[in-house]
């Protein structure tokens, strides 16, 4: 009995040394900012061509929620309910009048009527688990400072307008870079 035991703990040993086992162990990693993308939709809805805004510096897209009170005598404490999201994003972008990712968000801005199809991930799209939004975008720039010793970077934000192509989703890249879109 004794001698079976100490086989088998030797083979799991070899085992994992060669990397032929692995302990089930849960591991973590940190996600680097830089790694967050934002796209823009060159083709349609249905079938979207998503190509990356490159000239982008921060991405910082929030989703707070609105909340009503749902209190109930069942506790002293104050119990909420979250009704509706206030999704958007701040997009910090270099000014250059060459790149078309640059001028699709500045056309847009001071269009009226321009909602580009935007996908925001933390990842690469071509990372399996990484997470955003898409939305049609409102574009509002709301500074371009224009400093003596500095580049131009404008700060676009980003709020989702109604359009007859879709409603805002939050997404999750799957295998093969396919998305998961649920609607919020």
């Amino acid at each position: 009995m004794l001698l079976t035991l100490l086989i088998i703990y030797l083979a799991v040993i070899v085992a994992i040394v060669l990397g032929g086992f692995a302990p089930c162990v849960a591991t973590s990693a940190v996600k680097p900012g830089v790694g967050g993308r934002l796209y823009r939709n060159t083709g349609n809805y249905g079938t979207p061509a998503w190509t990356a805004v490159n000239l982008v510096k921060d991405v910082t897209p929030g989703i707070p929620w609105d909340m009503v009170e749902a209190g109930s005598r069942e506790t002293r404490a104050k119990l909420y309910a979250k009704t509706r999201a206030d999704l958007g994003a701040q997009v910090v972008c270099r000014a250059d009048d060459a790149d078309a990712g640059f001028n699709a968000l500045a056309d847009a801005a001071v269009s009226p009527t321009s909602l580009p199809d935007i996908l925001i991930l933390d990842s690469a799209i071509t990372t399996e688990g990484a997470r955003g939004f898409r939305f049609h975008a409102n574009v509002n720039l709301t500074s371009q400072p224009q400093e003596i010793d500095n580049v131009i970077y404008n700060t676009f934000d980003l709020k989702p307008g109604w359009s007859s192509e879709g409603v805002p989703k939050t997404v999750v890249m799957g295998a093969s870079s396919t998305p998961t879109f649920t609607a919020l």
